[in-house]
Protein backbone atom coordinates (compact mmCIF):
# COMPACT_ATOMS: atom_id res chain seq x y z
CA UNK A 1 0.00 0.00 0.00
CA UNK A 2 1.33 3.03 -0.80
CA UNK A 3 1.41 5.61 2.02
CA UNK A 4 3.78 8.64 0.41
CA UNK A 5 0.68 10.47 -0.91
CA UNK A 6 -1.98 10.60 2.05
CA UNK A 7 -4.49 12.56 3.76
CA UNK A 8 -4.94 12.37 7.34
CA UNK A 9 -7.97 13.61 8.46
CA UNK A 10 -8.16 15.32 11.91
CA UNK A 11 -11.47 14.96 13.87
CA UNK A 12 -11.80 17.57 16.77
CA UNK A 13 -10.97 21.12 17.08
CA UNK A 14 -9.27 20.90 21.05
CA UNK A 15 -6.03 21.49 21.97
CA UNK A 16 -4.52 18.11 21.25
CA UNK A 17 -6.02 18.24 17.97
CA UNK A 18 -4.45 21.18 17.15
CA UNK A 19 -0.86 19.82 18.45
CA UNK A 20 -1.49 16.81 16.04
CA UNK A 21 -1.94 18.98 13.42
CA UNK A 22 1.21 21.03 14.09
CA UNK A 23 3.12 17.89 14.39
CA UNK A 24 1.90 16.35 10.97
CA UNK A 25 2.18 19.69 9.17
CA UNK A 26 5.79 19.74 10.92
CA UNK A 27 6.18 16.68 8.51
CA UNK A 28 4.55 17.87 5.25
CA UNK A 29 1.74 15.89 5.46
CA UNK A 30 -1.52 16.55 4.19
CA UNK A 31 -4.65 17.31 6.62
CA UNK A 32 -8.32 17.79 6.85
CA UNK A 33 -9.65 19.10 9.75
CA UNK A 34 -13.46 18.52 10.67
CA UNK A 35 -15.00 20.41 13.42
CA UNK A 36 -18.30 20.71 15.13
CA UNK A 37 -17.01 24.18 15.82
CA UNK A 38 -18.69 27.67 13.87
CA UNK A 39 -16.01 29.25 11.73
CA UNK A 40 -16.85 31.92 14.05
CA UNK A 41 -15.18 30.02 17.12
CA UNK A 42 -11.25 30.80 19.14
CA UNK A 43 -10.66 27.14 18.49
CA UNK A 44 -10.88 27.00 14.62
CA UNK A 45 -9.65 30.34 14.49
CA UNK A 46 -6.04 28.97 15.97
CA UNK A 47 -6.34 26.16 13.19
CA UNK A 48 -6.61 28.82 10.52
CA UNK A 49 -3.09 30.70 11.82
CA UNK A 50 -1.13 27.50 10.86
CA UNK A 51 -0.55 26.75 7.09
CA UNK A 52 -3.68 24.57 6.39
CA UNK A 53 -5.17 25.23 2.44
CA UNK A 54 -8.88 26.75 3.40
CA UNK A 55 -10.97 23.89 1.93
CA UNK A 56 -8.89 21.50 4.42
CA UNK A 57 -10.84 23.36 7.38
CA UNK A 58 -14.36 21.72 7.83
CA UNK A 59 -15.84 23.60 10.66
CA UNK A 60 -19.18 23.44 11.19
CA UNK A 61 -19.15 19.75 10.21
CA UNK A 62 -20.29 16.41 11.08
CA UNK A 63 -19.38 13.11 10.63
CA UNK A 64 -21.95 10.92 9.10
CA UNK A 65 -20.80 7.90 7.84
CA UNK A 66 -17.24 5.99 7.43
CA UNK A 67 -16.65 3.10 5.15
CA UNK A 68 -13.41 1.40 3.74
CA UNK A 69 -10.11 0.41 5.60
CA UNK A 70 -6.68 1.61 6.38
CA UNK A 71 -5.37 3.74 3.44
CA UNK A 72 -8.59 4.26 1.41
CA UNK A 73 -11.66 5.54 4.17
CA UNK A 74 -14.26 7.37 2.65
CA UNK A 75 -16.35 9.63 4.91
CA UNK A 76 -19.41 11.28 4.28
CA UNK A 77 -20.10 14.56 6.40
CA UNK A 78 -22.74 17.05 6.35
CA UNK A 79 -22.20 20.96 6.68
CA UNK A 80 -25.11 23.32 6.34
CA UNK A 81 -27.58 20.91 5.38
CA UNK A 82 -25.09 19.62 2.41
CA UNK A 83 -23.07 16.29 1.93
CA UNK A 84 -19.18 16.04 1.98
CA UNK A 85 -17.54 13.38 0.84
CA UNK A 86 -13.79 12.77 1.61
CA UNK A 87 -11.25 10.08 0.84
CA UNK A 88 -8.46 9.77 3.60
CA UNK A 89 -5.97 7.50 4.59
CA UNK A 90 -6.09 7.43 8.05
CA UNK A 91 -8.16 9.05 10.65
CA UNK A 92 -7.51 10.40 13.90
CA UNK A 93 -10.06 11.38 16.04
CA UNK A 94 -8.87 14.08 19.05
CA UNK A 95 -12.82 15.17 20.35
CA UNK A 96 -12.96 17.41 23.57
CA UNK A 97 -14.67 15.73 26.77
CA UNK A 98 -17.44 17.21 28.40
CA UNK A 99 -17.43 18.55 32.11
CA UNK A 100 -20.83 18.87 34.12
CA UNK A 101 -20.55 20.80 37.19
CA UNK A 102 -21.30 18.71 40.42
CA UNK A 103 -24.07 21.19 42.16
CA UNK A 104 -26.92 18.71 42.06
CA UNK A 105 -24.48 16.02 44.22
CA UNK A 106 -24.07 18.31 46.90
CA UNK A 107 -27.05 20.37 47.07
CA UNK A 108 -26.10 23.40 46.00
CA UNK A 109 -27.10 25.98 44.26
CA UNK A 110 -25.38 28.26 41.90
CA UNK A 111 -24.25 31.82 42.61
CA UNK A 112 -21.69 34.81 42.62
CA UNK A 113 -19.85 33.02 45.44
CA UNK A 114 -20.09 29.57 44.27
CA UNK A 115 -18.12 28.97 40.93
CA UNK A 116 -17.03 25.70 39.19
CA UNK A 117 -13.60 24.12 38.90
CA UNK A 118 -13.23 25.10 35.11
CA UNK A 119 -13.75 28.75 35.62
CA UNK A 120 -10.57 28.84 37.52
CA UNK A 121 -9.43 27.91 33.72
CA UNK A 122 -9.47 31.07 32.39
CA UNK A 123 -7.07 33.84 31.83
CA UNK A 124 -4.53 34.97 34.25
CA UNK A 125 -6.86 38.57 34.54
CA UNK A 126 -9.95 36.60 34.92
CA UNK A 127 -8.82 35.17 37.56
CA UNK A 128 -6.88 37.42 39.48
CA UNK A 129 -10.34 39.69 39.14
CA UNK A 130 -11.98 36.81 40.72
CA UNK A 131 -10.37 36.92 43.11
CA UNK A 132 -10.21 40.56 43.89
CA UNK A 133 -13.79 40.99 43.87
CA UNK A 134 -13.42 38.98 47.32
CA UNK A 135 -13.37 40.53 50.66
CA UNK A 136 -9.98 41.11 52.06
CA UNK A 137 -8.65 37.97 53.76
CA UNK A 138 -11.69 35.90 52.51
CA UNK A 139 -11.16 32.27 52.21
CA UNK A 140 -11.45 29.71 49.27
CA UNK A 141 -12.94 26.52 49.71
CA UNK A 142 -12.93 23.70 47.13
CA UNK A 143 -15.20 20.79 47.26
CA UNK A 144 -14.50 17.34 45.51
CA UNK A 145 -15.03 13.64 45.71
CA UNK A 146 -17.06 13.16 49.01
CA UNK A 147 -19.62 10.76 48.53
CA UNK A 148 -18.53 9.57 44.64
CA UNK A 149 -14.86 8.63 42.91
CA UNK A 150 -13.37 11.64 41.71
CA UNK A 151 -9.94 11.26 39.48
CA UNK A 152 -6.01 12.71 39.53
CA UNK A 153 -7.15 15.33 36.72
CA UNK A 154 -9.70 17.15 39.11
CA UNK A 155 -7.42 16.63 41.57
CA UNK A 156 -3.94 18.07 39.80
CA UNK A 157 -6.77 20.85 38.58
CA UNK A 158 -7.57 21.71 41.93
CA UNK A 159 -4.00 21.77 43.57
CA UNK A 160 -2.87 24.00 40.53
CA UNK A 161 -5.72 26.25 41.54
CA UNK A 162 -4.50 26.68 45.21
CA UNK A 163 -0.85 26.62 44.72
CA UNK A 164 -1.74 29.69 42.50
CA UNK A 165 -3.87 31.39 45.06
CA UNK A 166 -1.87 30.86 47.95
CA UNK A 167 1.12 31.90 46.52
CA UNK A 168 0.49 34.83 43.86
CA UNK A 169 -2.66 36.15 45.92
CA UNK A 170 -2.39 35.50 49.39
CA UNK A 171 -5.40 34.05 49.76
CA UNK A 172 -6.04 30.84 52.27
CA UNK A 173 -7.56 27.89 50.15
CA UNK A 174 -8.85 24.67 51.84
CA UNK A 175 -10.03 21.05 49.84
CA UNK A 176 -12.47 19.01 51.06
CA UNK A 177 -12.43 15.80 50.20
CA UNK A 178 -12.99 12.58 50.28
CA UNK A 179 -10.34 10.43 48.27
CA UNK A 180 -8.22 12.67 46.79
CA UNK A 181 -6.28 10.93 43.77
CA UNK A 182 -2.86 11.89 43.82
CA UNK A 183 -1.91 8.61 41.88
CA UNK A 184 -1.13 10.59 38.60
CA UNK A 185 2.77 11.86 37.51
CA UNK A 186 3.78 13.95 40.21
CA UNK A 187 0.87 14.37 42.16
CA UNK A 188 2.06 13.46 45.79
CA UNK A 189 4.50 16.35 44.81
CA UNK A 190 2.47 18.54 44.25
CA UNK A 191 0.32 18.06 47.06
CA UNK A 192 3.25 18.14 49.12
CA UNK A 193 3.88 21.69 47.72
CA UNK A 194 0.29 23.13 48.53
CA UNK A 195 0.52 22.11 51.97
CA UNK A 196 3.99 23.55 52.71
CA UNK A 197 2.06 26.92 50.73
CA UNK A 198 -0.25 26.94 53.57
CA UNK A 199 -3.70 24.60 51.76
CA UNK A 200 -5.66 22.97 54.31
CA UNK A 201 -6.84 19.66 53.79
CA UNK A 202 -9.85 17.96 55.15
CA UNK A 203 -10.33 14.13 54.38
CA UNK A 204 -14.10 13.19 55.18
CA UNK A 205 -13.76 8.87 55.13
CA UNK A 206 -16.80 8.09 57.39
CA UNK A 207 -18.75 11.50 57.31
CA UNK A 208 -19.57 14.12 55.45
CA UNK A 209 -19.91 18.06 56.07
CA UNK A 210 -22.70 19.73 56.61
CA UNK A 211 -23.46 22.18 54.09
CA UNK A 212 -25.71 25.53 54.72
CA UNK A 213 -26.77 28.01 52.42
CA UNK A 214 -28.23 31.33 52.95
CA UNK A 215 -30.64 32.77 50.71
CA UNK A 216 -27.77 34.94 49.06
CA UNK A 217 -26.07 31.80 48.45
CA UNK A 218 -23.07 31.93 50.92
CA UNK A 219 -22.32 29.17 51.81
CA UNK A 220 -21.26 27.51 55.80
CA UNK A 221 -19.49 24.01 55.75
CA UNK A 222 -19.79 22.60 59.66
CA UNK A 223 -18.32 19.39 59.96
CA UNK A 224 -15.78 16.98 62.76
CA UNK A 225 -12.55 16.46 61.91
CA UNK A 226 -11.17 13.34 61.39
CA UNK A 227 -8.29 13.38 62.41
CA UNK A 228 -8.02 15.86 65.55
CA UNK A 229 -11.54 15.18 66.06
CA UNK A 230 -12.38 18.74 66.78
CA UNK A 231 -15.32 20.60 65.37
CA UNK A 232 -15.15 23.16 62.42
CA UNK A 233 -17.04 26.19 61.01
CA UNK A 234 -15.87 27.49 57.78
CA UNK A 235 -17.70 30.07 55.87
CA UNK A 236 -15.64 30.88 52.57
CA UNK A 237 -15.91 33.76 50.55
CA UNK A 238 -15.96 31.37 47.48
CA UNK A 239 -16.32 27.92 47.17
CA UNK A 240 -15.04 26.24 43.98
CA UNK A 241 -17.25 22.92 43.04
CA UNK A 242 -15.41 19.68 41.06
CA UNK A 243 -16.57 18.68 38.55
CA UNK A 244 -17.66 15.32 36.14
CA UNK A 245 -15.68 14.66 33.21
CA UNK A 246 -17.02 12.05 30.74
CA UNK A 247 -16.70 11.57 26.65
CA UNK A 248 -19.15 13.97 24.71
CA UNK A 249 -22.16 12.53 23.23
CA UNK A 250 -20.51 13.15 19.94
CA UNK A 251 -17.84 11.20 20.78
CA UNK A 252 -19.77 8.66 21.78
CA UNK A 253 -21.99 9.30 18.35
CA UNK A 254 -18.43 8.72 16.38
CA UNK A 255 -18.01 5.41 18.45
CA UNK A 256 -21.59 4.22 16.60
CA UNK A 257 -20.45 5.59 13.28
CA UNK A 258 -16.86 4.41 13.34
CA UNK A 259 -17.64 1.09 15.30
CA UNK A 260 -15.01 1.62 17.91
CA UNK A 261 -14.81 -0.13 21.33
CA UNK A 262 -15.51 2.25 24.34
CA UNK A 263 -14.59 2.01 27.54
CA UNK A 264 -17.81 2.09 30.46
CA UNK A 265 -17.88 6.41 30.07
CA UNK A 266 -18.18 6.23 26.01
CA UNK A 267 -14.04 6.79 26.05
CA UNK A 268 -12.49 5.82 22.68
CA UNK A 269 -10.53 2.99 23.99
CA UNK A 270 -11.12 0.54 26.50
CA UNK A 271 -9.15 -0.12 29.38
CA UNK A 272 -7.86 -3.38 27.03
CA UNK A 273 -4.15 -3.61 27.91
CA UNK A 274 -3.41 -4.04 23.91
CA UNK A 275 -4.47 -0.96 23.33
CA UNK A 276 -1.54 0.65 23.57
CA UNK A 277 -1.39 4.44 23.58
CA UNK A 278 -3.58 5.80 20.98
CA UNK A 279 -4.48 2.54 19.19
CA UNK A 280 -7.93 1.79 18.57
CA UNK A 281 -9.90 -1.72 18.00
CA UNK A 282 -9.97 -0.45 13.77
CA UNK A 283 -6.27 -0.37 11.82
CA UNK A 284 -6.01 3.68 10.75
CA UNK A 285 -8.15 4.98 13.15
CA UNK A 286 -6.36 6.45 15.83
CA UNK A 287 -8.31 7.80 19.35
CA UNK A 288 -6.04 10.91 20.91
CA UNK A 289 -6.31 12.99 24.30
CA UNK A 290 -9.49 13.60 25.49
CA UNK A 291 -11.23 11.43 23.07
CA UNK A 292 -10.37 8.32 24.79
CA UNK A 293 -9.47 8.94 28.26
CA UNK A 294 -9.18 11.85 31.32
CA UNK A 295 -5.79 12.64 30.70
CA UNK A 296 -4.04 16.07 31.66
CA UNK A 297 -1.63 18.97 29.62
CA UNK A 298 1.45 16.59 29.36
CA UNK A 299 -0.85 13.06 28.60
CA UNK A 300 -2.71 14.97 25.84
CA UNK A 301 1.15 16.38 24.76
CA UNK A 302 2.29 13.02 24.36
CA UNK A 303 -0.80 11.49 23.00
CA UNK A 304 -0.23 14.28 20.17
CA UNK A 305 3.22 13.16 19.32
CA UNK A 306 2.22 9.79 18.99
CA UNK A 307 -0.98 10.11 17.18
CA UNK A 308 1.20 12.11 14.88
CA UNK A 309 3.84 9.90 14.59
CA UNK A 310 1.78 6.62 14.09
CA UNK A 311 -0.26 8.39 11.36
CA UNK A 312 2.99 9.71 9.69
CA UNK A 313 4.74 6.06 9.66
CA UNK A 314 1.69 4.06 9.57
CA UNK A 315 2.97 2.32 11.79
CA UNK A 316 -0.41 0.11 12.71
CA UNK A 317 1.67 -3.24 12.96
CA UNK A 318 -0.24 -4.12 16.40
CA UNK A 319 -0.70 -7.64 15.09
CA UNK A 320 0.88 -10.86 16.81
CA UNK A 321 3.59 -11.91 14.60
CA UNK A 322 2.01 -15.36 14.58
CA UNK A 323 -1.58 -14.37 13.67
CA UNK A 324 -2.44 -15.21 10.27
CA UNK A 325 -4.81 -13.73 7.51
CA UNK A 326 -8.55 -14.67 6.68
CA UNK A 327 -9.28 -15.80 3.43
CA UNK A 328 -12.97 -16.46 2.27
CA UNK A 329 -13.96 -19.54 0.32
CA UNK A 330 -16.45 -17.86 -2.42
CA UNK A 331 -17.72 -21.24 -3.79
CA UNK A 332 -18.81 -22.31 -0.11
CA UNK A 333 -19.76 -18.93 1.99
CA UNK A 334 -23.49 -18.81 1.85
CA UNK A 335 -23.43 -14.94 2.68
CA UNK A 336 -24.87 -15.67 6.09
CA UNK A 337 -22.56 -12.50 7.10
CA UNK A 338 -21.69 -14.26 10.38
CA UNK A 339 -18.52 -13.10 9.80
CA UNK A 340 -19.02 -9.32 9.28
CA UNK A 341 -20.96 -9.21 12.49
CA UNK A 342 -18.45 -10.79 14.38
CA UNK A 343 -15.29 -9.22 13.43
CA UNK A 344 -13.96 -7.23 15.83
CA UNK A 345 -11.38 -4.84 13.74
CA UNK A 346 -14.55 -4.67 10.65
CA UNK A 347 -11.85 -6.40 8.83
CA UNK A 348 -14.71 -7.39 6.53
CA UNK A 349 -16.65 -6.03 3.61
CA UNK A 350 -19.74 -6.38 1.92
CA UNK A 351 -19.12 -6.65 -1.79
CA UNK A 352 -21.39 -9.38 -4.00
CA UNK A 353 -20.24 -11.54 -1.23
CA UNK A 354 -18.42 -11.15 1.99
CA UNK A 355 -14.41 -10.01 1.19
CA UNK A 356 -11.51 -9.78 3.89
CA UNK A 357 -9.50 -6.82 3.73
CA UNK A 358 -6.11 -7.88 4.27
CA UNK A 359 -4.74 -4.83 5.78
CA UNK A 360 -7.10 -4.63 8.09
CA UNK A 361 -7.08 -8.25 8.96
CA UNK A 362 -5.49 -9.30 12.89
CA UNK A 363 -5.89 -13.24 11.93
CA UNK A 364 -7.62 -13.83 15.65
CA UNK A 365 -9.19 -16.01 13.96
CA UNK A 366 -13.10 -15.68 15.31
CA UNK A 367 -14.50 -15.63 12.00
CA UNK A 368 -13.07 -18.73 10.83
CA UNK A 369 -14.26 -20.59 14.44
CA UNK A 370 -17.92 -19.12 13.89
CA UNK A 371 -18.70 -19.13 9.97
CA UNK A 372 -21.12 -22.28 10.25
CA UNK A 373 -19.78 -23.08 6.51
CA UNK A 374 -16.29 -23.69 7.06
CA UNK A 375 -16.17 -21.44 4.72
CA UNK A 376 -13.07 -19.49 6.29
CA UNK A 377 -9.43 -19.94 6.08
CA UNK A 378 -6.34 -18.68 8.09
CA UNK A 379 -3.18 -18.20 6.35
CA UNK A 380 -0.62 -18.25 8.68
CA UNK A 381 2.84 -16.97 7.97
CA UNK A 382 5.00 -20.03 8.81
CA UNK A 383 2.36 -22.31 7.05
CA UNK A 384 1.03 -23.62 10.22
CA UNK A 385 -1.83 -26.27 10.32
CA UNK A 386 -3.10 -26.48 13.75
CA UNK A 387 -5.48 -29.73 13.07
CA UNK A 388 -1.70 -31.21 11.77
CA UNK A 389 -0.60 -29.88 14.76
CA UNK A 390 -2.69 -31.76 17.11
CA UNK A 391 -2.21 -35.21 15.12
CA UNK A 392 1.35 -35.05 15.42
CA UNK A 393 1.01 -35.14 19.20
CA UNK A 394 -1.45 -37.89 18.96
CA UNK A 395 1.67 -40.09 17.52
CA UNK A 396 3.58 -39.76 20.42
CA UNK A 397 4.07 -42.47 21.77
CA UNK A 398 3.83 -42.97 25.88
CA UNK A 399 2.95 -45.83 28.47
CA UNK A 400 -0.64 -45.56 29.49
CA UNK A 401 0.64 -45.68 33.24
CA UNK A 402 2.70 -42.46 32.47
CA UNK A 403 1.19 -39.03 32.80
CA UNK A 404 -2.23 -38.70 30.59
CA UNK A 405 -1.67 -36.78 27.01
CA UNK A 406 -3.26 -33.05 27.97
CA UNK A 407 -3.48 -30.76 24.56
CA UNK A 408 -3.96 -27.06 26.16
CA UNK A 409 -4.79 -24.42 23.50
CA UNK A 410 -2.56 -21.56 24.69
CA UNK A 411 -3.57 -18.02 23.52
CA UNK A 412 0.12 -16.21 22.35
CA UNK A 413 -0.44 -13.06 23.97
CA UNK A 414 -0.88 -14.50 27.56
CA UNK A 415 -1.41 -18.27 28.30
CA UNK A 416 1.83 -19.14 26.04
CA UNK A 417 4.03 -16.24 27.38
CA UNK A 418 2.85 -17.55 31.06
CA UNK A 419 3.95 -21.20 30.53
CA UNK A 420 7.72 -19.85 28.91
CA UNK A 421 7.46 -18.45 32.35
CA UNK A 422 6.91 -20.95 34.33
CA UNK A 423 9.56 -23.26 32.70
CA UNK A 424 12.28 -20.10 33.37
CA UNK A 425 11.02 -19.95 37.09
CA UNK A 426 11.85 -24.08 37.38
CA UNK A 427 8.10 -25.37 37.65
CA UNK A 428 7.49 -28.87 36.67
CA UNK A 429 4.86 -29.38 33.98
CA UNK A 430 2.65 -32.52 33.45
CA UNK A 431 5.05 -34.86 31.32
CA UNK A 432 2.77 -35.36 28.49
CA UNK A 433 1.18 -31.91 28.00
CA UNK A 434 1.29 -30.16 24.56
CA UNK A 435 0.32 -26.90 23.68
CA UNK A 436 -0.85 -25.59 20.89
CA UNK A 437 -0.14 -22.01 20.36
CA UNK A 438 -3.17 -19.81 18.84
CA UNK A 439 -3.12 -16.03 18.41
CA UNK A 440 -6.36 -15.41 19.72
CA UNK A 441 -8.25 -18.10 21.87
CA UNK A 442 -11.47 -16.79 19.35
CA UNK A 443 -9.84 -19.63 17.00
CA UNK A 444 -10.41 -22.62 19.21
CA UNK A 445 -13.41 -23.84 17.24
CA UNK A 446 -15.13 -26.99 18.45
CA UNK A 447 -13.99 -29.04 15.73
CA UNK A 448 -10.32 -28.13 17.09
CA UNK A 449 -10.95 -29.41 20.63
CA UNK A 450 -12.73 -32.41 19.40
CA UNK A 451 -9.85 -33.31 17.24
CA UNK A 452 -7.88 -33.09 20.29
CA UNK A 453 -10.30 -35.73 21.76
CA UNK A 454 -10.02 -37.75 18.90
CA UNK A 455 -6.44 -37.76 18.54
CA UNK A 456 -6.02 -39.60 21.91
CA UNK A 457 -6.08 -36.15 24.21
CA UNK A 458 -7.67 -37.29 27.70
CA UNK A 459 -7.65 -33.63 28.59
CA UNK A 460 -8.09 -30.57 26.59
CA UNK A 461 -7.55 -27.09 28.57
CA UNK A 462 -8.44 -23.99 27.00
CA UNK A 463 -6.53 -20.86 28.11
CA UNK A 464 -7.17 -17.33 27.49
CA UNK A 465 -6.68 -13.82 28.33
CA UNK A 466 -8.72 -12.10 31.07
CA UNK A 467 -12.03 -10.46 30.49
CA UNK A 468 -11.48 -7.21 28.95
CA UNK A 469 -7.92 -8.09 27.67
CA UNK A 470 -8.28 -10.15 24.64
CA UNK A 471 -6.84 -7.88 22.12
CA UNK A 472 -9.75 -9.22 20.03
CA UNK A 473 -12.01 -7.50 22.64
CA UNK A 474 -14.66 -10.86 22.62
CA UNK A 475 -12.13 -13.63 21.45
CA UNK A 476 -12.16 -15.33 25.09
CA UNK A 477 -15.71 -15.21 25.34
CA UNK A 478 -16.60 -16.41 21.81
CA UNK A 479 -14.19 -19.29 23.51
CA UNK A 480 -15.97 -19.70 26.80
CA UNK A 481 -19.09 -19.91 24.84
CA UNK A 482 -17.87 -23.03 22.51
CA UNK A 483 -16.11 -24.85 25.77
CA UNK A 484 -19.99 -24.84 27.58
CA UNK A 485 -21.90 -25.62 24.23
CA UNK A 486 -19.26 -29.01 24.14
CA UNK A 487 -19.63 -29.81 27.61
CA UNK A 488 -23.52 -30.17 27.59
CA UNK A 489 -23.24 -32.27 24.66
CA UNK A 490 -20.65 -34.55 26.95
CA UNK A 491 -23.22 -36.92 28.55
CA UNK A 492 -24.29 -37.81 25.10
CA UNK A 493 -20.54 -38.70 23.60
CA UNK A 494 -19.29 -40.84 27.03
CA UNK A 495 -17.21 -38.24 27.94
CA UNK A 496 -16.69 -36.60 31.58
CA UNK A 497 -17.38 -32.88 31.75
CA UNK A 498 -14.12 -32.64 33.66
CA UNK A 499 -11.69 -33.59 30.89
CA UNK A 500 -12.40 -30.16 28.99
CA UNK A 501 -11.74 -26.97 31.22
CA UNK A 502 -11.14 -23.30 30.80
CA UNK A 503 -9.52 -20.73 32.88
CA UNK A 504 -8.02 -17.46 31.69
CA UNK A 505 -4.44 -16.17 32.31
CA UNK A 506 -2.02 -13.06 32.05
CA UNK A 507 1.63 -13.17 30.52
CA UNK A 508 3.43 -12.72 33.69
CA UNK A 509 0.99 -15.46 35.47
CA UNK A 510 3.99 -18.15 35.71
CA UNK A 511 3.27 -20.11 38.77
CA UNK A 512 -0.26 -20.00 38.25
CA UNK A 513 -0.09 -21.34 34.64
CA UNK A 514 1.97 -24.18 36.68
CA UNK A 515 -0.93 -24.72 39.28
CA UNK A 516 -3.38 -25.05 36.79
CA UNK A 517 -1.81 -27.73 34.47
CA UNK A 518 -0.75 -30.05 37.56
CA UNK A 519 -4.46 -29.46 39.16
CA UNK A 520 -6.05 -30.47 35.49
CA UNK A 521 -3.01 -33.66 35.41
CA UNK A 522 -4.34 -34.85 38.57
CA UNK A 523 -8.16 -34.24 37.77
CA UNK A 524 -7.75 -36.18 34.84
CA UNK A 525 -6.01 -39.12 36.71
CA UNK A 526 -8.61 -39.40 38.89
CA UNK A 527 -10.69 -39.56 36.20
CA UNK A 528 -8.73 -42.72 34.81
CA UNK A 529 -9.10 -44.29 38.17
CA UNK A 530 -12.68 -44.27 38.49
CA UNK A 531 -13.58 -45.33 35.20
Amino acid sequence: MNFLNKIIMIIGSSVCALNIAKELLSEDKEIIIVSKEKETSASIGAFKALSIKPDRILSGTEIISCNGTLGNFKVLMAKNGEFISKEVSDIIIAEDYERVHNYFHYDIKASENILPLSSLAGSDSYIKSTVESLPAGGKIAFLTGIGYESNPLIAEEIMLACLKLQTEFNRQTYILANNLKVSGNELEKLYRETKKSGTIYFKFTETVPEVKQNKDGQITFEFKDEITHHNFRISPALTIIDETISASEYTKKLAAIFKLHTATEGFLQTENVHRKVVYTNRKGILAAGPSRAVLNNTEIKIDSVNAAALAVGAKYDNKNDQAGTAEINTGSCIRCLTCYRCCPYLAIALETRPVVMSDSCEGCGICFAECPRGAISLKFPDNRNIPDQIKQYADIQYEKTSSPLIIAFCCSRSASRAKELALSMGHNLPLNLKVVEVPCSGIISIEFILSAFLNNAEGVLVLTCHKGNCHSEDGNIFAANRVEQLKEMFENMNLKKERLEIKTLASNMGYEFAQIVNNFENTIKTLRQSS
